[in-house]
């Protein structure tokens, strides 16, 4: 503890954070030693008066009541109430731990968080260390949940060692071409398998915990059947049938299977996080606030809604299982080994018993073997354990090479010759292709080697450079002695010449040449006194007449600046008047200029509109000649089969007349023997009393003719069923022409879909053309206006230039100005020439603005002839392609009118079939009726009594998998769905149920629920990638779902039904639990069947909505700073705004065949559009080419198409565009003027569904094609960002493309009743009855 608190205190924890965690960790050692008690079988308890509670509840302050009654109880909400259902024993025990384990849990990570923390490096880190201490393979007499996940680590981590030492390395030396012996190695790669693989050991695991009635046993029993015999690494142990066997890298261990489930759960409830959470104590409350965050983000987007609008979503961090949280850690452990370079310590226990001095042989050998040791010991043995590169080891041992080997060019060349000469053994080292491979020890010796010689060479550097210092030294030294002895010798001399003498002398000499140097000083001093005052006299007098000069030409000069200053004030007026003009002129050009740009861009956008509209009339004529073909072999055949119908027609009506004949005939021996039965018993009654002898002989008489008239009747009877078959052979034929005579309709049928298509498409085609025109006549309209206002404003030009200059000429020719000026200062105004000068510029300005105005006015009159050229040729082009409307109006009406025709033949034929099987069970029916006439007498013949089906179908026990085979595993949904209503699988299923619930049979309705449950699963498991499976089976499974709703007897569902709907509610059973687990599976499909659009749809997104133009004529606008990002190859497989419309049409019509709800269509097209969006906008943030103002009316123009679409199909009410919304806004910034503050408020105002991040990315990049846009000003962008700074969005750039609204499945009934469904015979589900 002290040890502890002294580290905290290192890190910088203070002590209230030390008091926290150990009040956290007491606590949860109390909570272990709580008791329960079982109250009995089903109930449990906690004593209120326990010691260990009220401790735990008063360290993390809750209330200790609430606790007790959680831990042994559990909430169940339901769609009506709320139900508090008691807890066993083991399951309060259970729950205890759970609370205990996720309560440690994330106070260990709160003390790693914290400590990382403290340890935190603010600069930049490039590199770590770290080390990882494995758990170690375990086997005990009793294995478990725990030692399983141990050794699955183990397993990988072993896998991860033999992937470093034995595969990499023998790779290497493969690779470099050394020769090599192989070292076989175990490789335990299909333990791994069977551990984590799909439908593994996890899976199996996993998934049984996700049933509610899951248990170890049926788990086992999955092991079992999946892999007993089919896996040689797991086994089942012969004295016991509650555990298996798998073989790991080290040896076999045997798991127990008792209790997997529930450690694999390990179920924390809602109630005690919610009791947690209002903990006083803010540590605690701190965990679980943050626990709702999901763990992985794939599942962060979606949001599901139960079957139930009452019951409360659970939380999925706590549905997540031991196992999964498990592989997901250890996931990430093996990504960062695989990203590290990794050093082993192998540690090897000496015995068991941890004693000192004791050596297990066995043991250790044991250890040696499962941890690979030996392998790698065989290895080093072999291997060549230190490589070089030959640039690395050139670079490294350059300095044991000689000259001659280093004027060698190559240097692998070099390396070779010198190891060589510097290793005499050529086995202690190998050449590879890039490397040189060295046995152990050989790199050590160069590097001796190597050491000596720079040992060598300091020693030699060494003696050089103290030899110089010294010789530094001694030339320091002697310099100073020579000057020392210099001075010394200078002071003997000294002192040896001077002497008394010679100082009188020396000092009377300096007397006699001051006085003399001051006589020569003075006397110059006074002539240069002279001559200074008479200089200055004559300056002062040349200053003073010079001063005066200045001040009369000063005098002078304002006079001449007055009137000079006046004269450049007229002219200075005059030229800003003429630049203001000019200004005006080139401002009103430039107006002109962008009208005629935005004229040419309209221009443009109708040419490329024409030739869209021509490459596709180019494209309905030849489909037009195809189905033209098409048309004529389906009349040839419509030919043919009118001939084989009007020869099954004559002889249909000679069997159908002889069958009459045989019927009049019948009826008139009926009449006979009628009348004889009647004369017969008259006769008799009367010759009763008289005749009463001869009774037995006329008895006698009528038996024998009774019998011959029953052999008779009998042959009779013969002959007509072997007529009846003949027929029925002849009707079976009649029925498979029938059959194909439908086939042809079909296929006439989708070719006549085609035909209205195309028609809808050239309907709307037609619909432009008159927009067209209208465009065409607004632009020659203002084609006219331009070229008035042109020529109006090129006179008015002329008009104020001739007014100029004659002004200026008449300012110059005014005698007010000669007046003004006297003739010497016109002289100096006209010296320069500057008047002129001025004229001559006027001169020139006019010519330069003539002759640009005449080259304007050309440029211009040559436009408006081009435009006049185009106009008139898009004229020419809309009434061809009105012609063309027309020819094709009328062959698709002559054809439509073809197919109304077979279609009305083919319905006579059906309608003639049926009156011919309603006329052979008539004659069958009165030949049953003459025999039962003929066996009974006098007695009349009972009206059958119609059958009342109640909504049922009868199936036994074994025909259950036929009845998912048949229904859910083997059918297709092509060719079955356009026959079928929508949901006819859910409804045979349905009634399936109910008979069931009808037997009260609890069994049989379990294996029916759970086997179709499974099915389905496999089918999407099977046919994951198949859209069309995906789309009926969700469709089917929602329908299925809505019947469990419907006839469930809530009255919430209940109230949409009829009353004989309400008749047919379940009564026995309630599946509330199996909705759930429908909607989840729904919810499953329903992903699976995005992600499979998702991934048809996204190779296209970026091509059709950014790269390929529909408005054509953009590409040529490109500028050519831009590098194409395709390549030759991309033109092939490009795809367009059209091909991403025909993916959705075909997503679209598969839905609606299938029968899917009209709101669950709406979510998935809402999903697609937003993923449509987001990956749009994302390119477009991410490439800098195609921000620009073309650019942005492609994207508008595809968005308007994408509109089109959800209006056609009537989905514009779905918030659909909603999604789209961003790019929209996007494609409209990229068209903005982006100057002055109006249009930033403008952008800040309209962008609202764009971040500042994004807006600030857009402007930032926005590059503009011509000389007319211009680049975004960066003090316009921080206005922009200045005006942003309010909002509180996030600072993402990108749109997170795999986020996914959330999801619902709406309740709609059924309209069709249980009992009007029929089972088809194409379904091969004959062994179901109609109850």
């Amino acid at each position: 503890m002290a040890a502890t608190r002294k580290t905290f205190t290192l890190l910088g924890l203070n002590d209230d954070f030390q008091m926290d965690v150990f009040k956290v960790i007491a606590a949860i050692l109390h909570l272990g030693n709580v008791k329960i008690k079982a109250a009995s079988e089903e109930k449990s308890s906690v004593s209120l008066e326990d010691e260990h509670l009220n401790i735990f509840c008063d360290l993390l302050s809750i209330d200790a009541s609430n606790m007790a009654c959680w831990l042994c109880n559990r909430k169940l909400v339901t769609a009506t109430e709320t139900v508090v259902k008691p807890m066993t024993k083991v399951q309060a025990g259970n729950a205890r731990d759970a609370l205990a384990k996720h309560v440690y849990a994330h106070l260990f990570d709160y003390i790693v968080k914290e400590i990382n923390k403290a340890l935190k490096f603010h600069g930049k880190q490039h590199t770590f260390i770290g080390v990882l201490d494995i758990y170690g393979f375990e086997t005990f007499d009793i294995n478990s949940f725990e030692q399983f996940c141990i050794n699955y680590a183990n397993e990988k981590l072993q896998q991860q060692f033999n992937m470093h030492v034995f595969k990499l390395e023998q790779e290497e030396y493969m690779k470099e071409d050394i020769p090599w012996t192989l070292i076989d190695f175990y490789d335990n790669q299909p333990v791994i398998d069977l551990i984590e693989a799909k439908m593994g050991i996890l899976d199996l695991l996993d998934e049984e915990c996700l049933l509610p009635q899951g248990t170890d046993e049926n788990w086992l029993q999955k092991l079992y059947n999946n892999f007993l015999g089919k896996s040689t690494l797991f086994e089942k142990p012969r004295m016991s049938n509650r555990a298996f066997i798998v073989q790991h890298f080290a040896d076999k261990v045997q798991y127990e299977c008792d209790g997997f489930l529930e450690k694999n759960r390990d179920t924390l409830y809602e109630e005690l996080i919610k009791l947690v959470k209002t903990s006083k104590f803010h540590l605690l409350a701190n965990f679980f606030q943050d626990d709702e965050t999901p763990m992985f983000p794939s599942n962060s987007t979606i949001k599901v809604k139960p079957a139930r609008p009452g019951v409360k979503p659970t939380n999925k961090q706590l549905r997540m299982t031991v196992g999964s949280k498990f592989r997901g850690s250890l996931y990430l452990l093996m990504e960062t080994l695989n990203a590290t370079t990794p050093h082993y310590v192998r540690c090897i226990k000496p015995n068991d018993d941890k004693l000192p001095f004791e050596y297990d042989c066995k043991r250790v050998d044991q250890q040696l073997r499962a941890c690979g040791v030996l392998e790698t010991i065989r290895i080093s043995a072999q291997s060549y354990p230190s490589r070089w590169t030959y640039i690395e080891f050139y670079s490294r041992y350059r300095i044991l090479m000689t000259q001659q080997e280093l004027s060698l060019n190559e240097k692998k060349q070099i390396c070779k010759i010198v190891l060589q000469r510097l290793i005499q053994d050529p086995n202690q080292y190998q050449f590879g292709r890039t490397k040189i491979f060295f046995r152990a020890g050989q790199v050590a010796y160069l590097e001796k080697v190597r050491s000596d010689r720079l040992r060598a060479a300091c020693i030699i550097i060494q003696k050089n450079v103290r030899c110089w210092i010294q010789r530094k030294k001694y030339l320091r030294f002697r310099n100073a002695a020579i000057i020392i002895q210099q001075y010394v010798r200078g002071q003997r001399a000294v002192r040896q010449a001077v002497s008394a003498a010679a100082l009188k002398q020396t000092w009377g000499a300096i007397v006699i040449q001051r006085h003399a140097r001051g006589f020569l000083v003075r006397r110059l001093y006074q002539l240069i006194l002279v001559a200074t005052v008479t200089v200055q006299a004559f300056t002062r007098g040349y200053f003073a007449r010079k001063k005066f000069r200045r001040m009369l030409q000063e005098h002078k000069a304002t006079i001449l600046q007055k009137h000079a200053r006046a004269w450049l004030a007229r002219r200075r007026f005059q030229s800003i008047r003429r630049v203001v003009l000019n200004i005006q002129l080139s401002y009103r050009v430039q107006q002109l200029q962008k009208k005629l740009e935005d004229q040419n861009k309209q221009n443009h956008g109708l040419l490329e509109r024409l030739t869209t509209l021509a490459s596709t009339h180019s494209a309905d004529t030849d489909k037009l000649h195809k189905l033209e073909s098409e048309c004529e072999k389906s009349v040839a055949q419509k030919k043919k089969t009118e001939e084989q119908l009007k020869k099954l027609k004559e002889e249909n009506d000679q069997t159908i007349t002889k069958l009459q004949k045989q019927n009049v005939d019948l009826v008139e021996q009926k009449q006979e023997l009628e009348k004889n039965l009647h004369c017969k018993t008259v006769e008799m009654e009367e010759k009763m009393n008289e005749l009463t002898r001869q009774v037995l002989g006329d008895l006698e008489k009528e038996e024998e003719q009774r019998k011959t008239l029953e052999n008779s009747l009998q042959f009779q009877r013969e002959d007509y069923e072997a007529k009846i078959k003949a027929m029925r052979e002849e009707i079976r034929s009649l029925k498979e022409e029938n059959k194909q005579l439908k086939q042809d309709v079909q296929n006439g049928a989708q070719v006549n879909d085609g035909f209205k298509r195309e028609v809808e498409e050239l309907s709307k085609q037609a619909k432009v053309i008159p927009q067209l025109k209208r465009e065409i006549s607004l632009l020659e309209t203002q084609r006219k206006d331009i070229e008035k206002q042109m020529q109006e404003q090129v006179h008015d030009m002329r008009a104020k230039m001739t007014e100029v200059t004659k002004q200026l000429l008449r300012g110059l020719q005014t005698e007010d100005l000669r007046q003004r000026l006297s003739p010497e200062e016109l002289q100096q105004l006209n010296e320069d020439g500057e008047v002129w000068f001025a004229y001559e510029g006027l001169k020139k300005a006019t010519r330069v603005l003539e002759v640009h105005y005449q080259a304007q006015r050309e440029s211009y009159e040559n436009e408006i002839e081009t435009l006049n050229l185009k106009t008139e040729h898009l004229s020419q082009e809309i009434g061809h392609l009105q012609a063309l409307f027309k020819e094709e109006n009328n062959t698709k009406h002559s054809i439509k009118e073809e197919l109304a025709r077979l279609t009305k033949e083919n319905m006579d034929l059906e309608e003639q079939v049926d009156m011919k099987e309603k006329t052979i069970k008539k004659l069958q029916d009165q030949v049953n009726s003459l025999t039962k006439s003929i066996e009974k007498a006098k007695q009349e013949q009972a009206p059958p009594v119609p059958k009342v089906y109640i909504g049922m179908l009868e199936y036994k026990p074994e025909d259950e998998p036929k009845l998912t085979k048949n229904l859910i595993l083997d059918l297709k949904p092509r060719g079955v769905v356009v026959n079928l209503i929508p949901g006819l699988p859910a409804n045979i299923l349905f009634m399936c149920v109910r008979y069931a619930d009808h037997l009260n049979d609890a069994g049989r309705l379990k294996s029916l629920m759970n086997s179709t449950i499974n099915a389905i699963k496999q089918v999407i498991k099977t046919h994951h990638t198949d859209f069309e499976m995906m789309s009926f089976w969700l469709s089917n499974t929602s329908h299925f779902l809505n019947c469990l709703k419907q006839y469930s007897g809530e009255e919430e569902f209940m109230k949409y039904n009829s009353v004989q709907q309400n008749k047919n509610c379940l009564k026995n059973f309630d599946l509330s639990e199996y909705r759930q687990i429908l909607s989840d599976l729904a919810i499953r499909i329903y992903h699976q069947f995005l992600n499979v659009m998702e991934r048809q749809l996204q190779p296209m997104i970026v091509s059709g909505m950014l790269e390929q133009e529909s408005l054509q004529g953009m590409s040529s606008m490109k500028p050519t700073g831009f590098r194409k990002r395709s390549s030759s190859i991309e033109d092939l497989n490009s795809y367009t705004i059209s091909s991403i419309l025909h993916q959705l049409d075909f997503f679209h019509n598969t839905m609606c065949q299938h029968g899917m709800d009209q709101e669950l269509i709406k979510q998935t097209v809402k999903q697609l559009f937003y993923l449509i969006g987001a990956i749009t906008l994302n390119n477009l943030f991410l490439r800098k080419d195609m921000c620009s103002c073309r650019k942005g009316m492609q994207i508008r123009c595809n968005i308007s198409y994408v509109e089109e679409w959800l209006q056609e199909k009537s989905l514009q009410n779905s918030a659909v565009k909603e999604t789209m919304e961003p790019l929209s806004q996007a494609a409209w910034l990229l068209q903005v003027n982006k100057t002055t503050e109006e249009d930033a408020k403008e952008i800040c105002n309209q962008c609202s569904s764009l971040s500042s991040v994004q807006i600030v990315k857009i402007l930032n990049s926005y590059t503009p094609i011509d000389d007319f846009e211009k680049r975004v000003a960066p003090s316009f962008v921080r206005k922009v960002q200045s005006m942003l700074q309010s909002r509180e969005d996030g600072s993402q750039l990108l749109m997170d493309t795999n986020y996914q609204f959330q999801v619902t499945f709406p309740f709609t009934p059924s309209p069709h009743t249980l009992e009007t469904i029929q089972v088809p015979s194409s379904l091969k589900l004959g062994f179901l009855t109609r109850i």
